[in-house]
């Protein structure tokens, strides 16, 4: 037979059954062997570029509780996670360069809405929402120990796997274990206790402590130091114009000596009067003298008041030569009112501690109708503030 009479070779249309079960079973054998790789790979990386991120969240955390002077409300609630309250801190560190809202809220690799969100965790929780000066008020007593005050912390804590939840809320000692003992061991556990002490569930963290990332906020740089010379006025509100029994003053052309004295006798303040003559003696003290430095001009008449800082109860003395002939006691108002707090029976130097960039406002000394006469912003970590009974210095 002639090659040219065969029937032409029809060509063939696909893969037999048998073929496409074998390719799928080789498919299957390669994802089971590189899937859990690749799944670990990402998991990987998210966590990496998540311990890049929150550092920088960290920063704009702190700029903005810097610039407006008040703590972040860090509810972690799912049901309250909206960005209607400025005050929460995801909106905070979005108005001072963090990113948007829902960047900070959301690591990556997570959707708006899930509950796996940023958490953040304050060592001292009722500070949440609070503004500095609600939180230190005279500055005085909301720190527990002024050398280490570990109130001044944060801690901000995520993952980037929807299956891993973090708690709502850290109580103190788990605060403190991630804070001072918080470490990735060889075994993926904590390095130091179980994971129950960091509230977490030991049967879902097992083995996956590379995917939590704990970033830190520590504020405790923080803590100023002011330091307030505040000196009290001397109370002549009840003297007459003349507060001496007129027929002490005898007619002379000399001055005669008005002393100020505490209750051991000490002369402290000196001043001197006029026109002392006769019985009828009309005389004015010209000047309240500290150290030979006149700091005010007064006159005796009710309502005057002059200015000083003596340890007890202190009278104005008139004296011939150096007879005492008459001696009236005088009495020392409060202290000034423009610092909340201060001990009016305590030093007149005394220490307050207070946050960077907090503003105090300085008042006078009418405890009746005080009135602002200056603003004073920490700057520094050591500051000085005085009163010297008739104006602020600082």
């Amino acid at each position: 037979m002639h090659s040219h009479n065969r029937p032409p070779t029809i060509p063939r249309a696909g893969f037999t059954l048998l073929e496409l079960i074998g390719v799928m079973a080789v498919i299957a054998i390669l994802s089971a062997a590189v899937l859990p790789g690749a799944i670990d790979l990402i998991r990987t990386q998210r966590a990496v570029k998540e311990s890049e991120v929150l550092p920088k969240i960290a920063e704009a955390l702190k700029r903005g509780m810097l610039r407006e002077q008040a703590f972040p409300i860090y509810e972690n609630d799912a049901d309250e996670l909206t960005e209607g309250n400025d005050a929460y801190w995801w909106n905070l560190a979005a108005r001072h360069g963090g990113g948007s809202a829902n960047e900070l809220r959301y690591p990556l690799g997570i959707r708006s809405g899930s509950e796996v969100t940023r958490k953040l965790y304050f060592a001292q929780q009722t500070w949440s929402g609070k503004s500095f000066l609600e939180v230190t008020d005279d500055g005085l007593d909301w720190l527990n120990n002024f050398q280490d005050p570990t109130e001044l912390r944060l801690l901000l804590i995520s993952t980037t796997n929807p299956d891993l939840l973090l708690p709502d809320t850290l109580n103190e000692p788990r605060f403190n274990k991630f804070w001072e003992d918080w470490s990735v061991g060889n075994d993926g556990d904590p390095a130091s206790g179980a994971w129950s002490n960091y509230g977490f569930s030991s049967s879902e963290w097992q083995g996956r402590a590379a995917e939590l990332n704990v970033q830190r906020i520590d504020l405790r740089d923080w803590l100023c130091t002011v330091t307030m010379e505040v000196r009290r006025r001397l109370d002549l509100s009840s003297l007459s114009s003349n507060p001496f029994n007129p027929t002490d003053v005898e007619e002379t052309s000399d001055l005669r000596r008005v002393v100020l004295k505490n209750a051991t006798g000490a002369s402290v303040y000196v001043a001197r009067s006029t026109n002392t003559s006769g019985l009828s003696a009309n005389y004015t003290i010209e000047s309240v003298v500290i150290d030979g430095a006149p700091i005010a001009e007064i006159e005796f008449n009710p309502g005057d008041e002059a200015y000083s800082e003596l340890p007890n109860r202190p009278q104005l003395v008139l004296l011939s030569g150096s007879t005492e002939v008459d001696a009236i006691d005088l009495t020392l108002a409060d202290r000034n009112e423009t610092l909340p707090g201060f001990d009016n029976n305590s030093s007149v130097i005394q220490s307050r501690y207070f946050l960077l960039n907090e503003t105090i406002f300085l008042k006078n000394d009418d405890s009746f109708n005080p009135a602002v006469v200056g603003e004073f912003i920490i700057t520094e970590s050591f500051s000085t503030l005085r009163f010297d009974g008739l104006e602020w210095h600082y």
